[in-house]
């Protein structure tokens, strides 16, 4: 799990330093960074997967991704530091990573350092991320720190024969050696971080899309639910998710058509099938949302966008209970971030009994000066909530939260407090 999270210079977000809980709601008014933080995730899994130059150019380039001050000359230095607390199966009992992108114009890694303790795979060929075993009785240290291209400390131990130099300055070492050796577990862990916003219009269509990893707009969603419900144990387990919250749902089973695949709904009154394209959008985007969370190999951390959309508010309950029971699992747990306006979704995450399951934080989305920032909601209101002084979204709605438009400071072209 993500103890904590700080970045400076990104997109809209200027600077933050978080420390995150098991599930996690970030609020805040339009235009405050929400989808920047949500952007942030996906940027760190990219650059693990594909290298810093195509993580930069999936999010606009380097000119688009470095925050914008008003006033402000020169470029600022891009930032980012992740501290991971134990998570034995997946092979990590703590890690510190951070690297810093240089203020020049063009794309140069300033610094990159690591320190984990991790521990080592045991012996075989597992099939899948679920099926590697770690011997946690031997932990193993790993560290290297370089500066630019000059490698300053590096675990020859546990890491090899240190490099004389990092030879590519535009790319990461964990992108570089990531796969090899112990490197593989930080990298695994940060590599399988994902962010999804379901758009159900765009869900709904049939097609033969990619099946192994859902979109982050699930365009390919029913591609992807087809190759999860032809496993019958993951299918009984949506469909039992899918009926505390639209219970007329019989089954659903694939379907195909000419050349592409839809899903075909059975309902239990009518004894009428339909395909996906003919039910409601919040069946639809309640199955995606089920879907990213029960996947056979879970995801370390996920961001959902606003998952409230087109949900009824009763289906936003059920999903925020699977949520809080994914997050705190014992075995492979997935974090969770969400991002929403909705009071729903605040009740439910920040209810006393929603966080008595699984431990929750809330964060608020704001403008300092021309740029956003992350805090966490005051411990007054969380003491308020705890104290049985009224419901989250009633602290939400009388401005205790702090998210609202007129609470938040503005500023002028040159960067002055208005």
């Amino acid at each position: 799990m993500i103890t904590k999270l700080e970045a400076w210079a990104f997109k809209g977000l200027k600077k933050f330093i978080i420390w995150p809980q098991n599930i996690n709601l970030l609020i805040g008014a339009n235009g405050t960074g929400k989808t920047n933080f949500a952007d942030l995730i996906d940027f760190l899994s990219l650059t693990c997967r594909f290298g810093l130059k195509e993580a930069f150019d999936k999010h606009g380039g380097l000119d688009e991704v470095r925050t914008k001050l008003p006033g402000v000359g020169s470029p600022l230095s891009l930032h980012f530091s992740i501290s991971l607390n134990s998570d034995a199966y997946r092979g990590i009992k703590d890690a510190n990573y951070s690297f810093t992108i240089s203020r020049k114009g063009t794309l140069i890694v300033d610094s990159e350092e690591l320190n984990a303790t991790v521990y080592p795979r045991k012996a075989g060929r597992p099939t899948s991320q679920e099926k590697v075993k770690f011997d946690t009785t031997k932990p193993i240290g790993i560290r290297f720190k370089r500066r630019r291209n000059r490698i300053e400390d590096w675990s020859t131990e546990t890491l090899g024969d240190k490099p004389k130099v990092a030879e590519d300055e535009q790319n990461l070492i964990l992108n570089i050696y990531g796969k090899l050796s112990n490197f593989r577990t930080i990298f695994d862990y940060l590599s399988a971080m994902r962010v999804y916003n379901i758009d159900a219009t765009l869900a709904k269509l049939s097609g033969n899309g990619n099946d192994t990893e859902l979109e982050r707009n699930g365009s390919n969603l029913v591609a992807f639910l087809k190759r999860v419900i032809e496993d019958e144990h993951m299918r009984n387990k949506l469909l039992n998710d899918l009926r505390n919250a639209v219970p007329y749902i019989k089954d659903i089973v694939p379907e195909r058509i000419l050349t592409y695949t839809t899903l075909r709904f059975t309902e239990a009154d009518s004894k009428l099938d339909f395909r996906a394209q003919q039910m409601s959008d919040g069946t639809i985007r309640l199955l995606g949302l089920l879907a990213i969370l029960r996947q056979t190999v879970p995801p370390t951390v996920v961001v959902i966008e606003e998952p409230e959309n087109a949900l009824h508010s009763f289906a936003v309950r059920v999903f925020i209970q699977i949520a809080r029971e994914v997050s705190a699992a014992q075995k492979l747990p997935t974090q969770i971030f969400l991002t929403s306006h909705s009071s729903s979704v605040l009740d439910a995450v920040l209810s006393l009994e929603g966080q008595s399951e699984a431990h929750a934080q809330c964060f608020v989305t704001k403008r300092r000066k021309g740029s956003g920032t992350i805090e966490p909601v005051s411990k007054a209101v969380i003491q308020g909530i705890a104290k049985n002084l009224g419901r989250p979204s009633d602290f939400l709605r009388d401005g205790s939260f702090e998210d609202l438009p007129d609470q938040l400071e503005f500023s002028d072209e040159i960067g002055r407090s208005l």
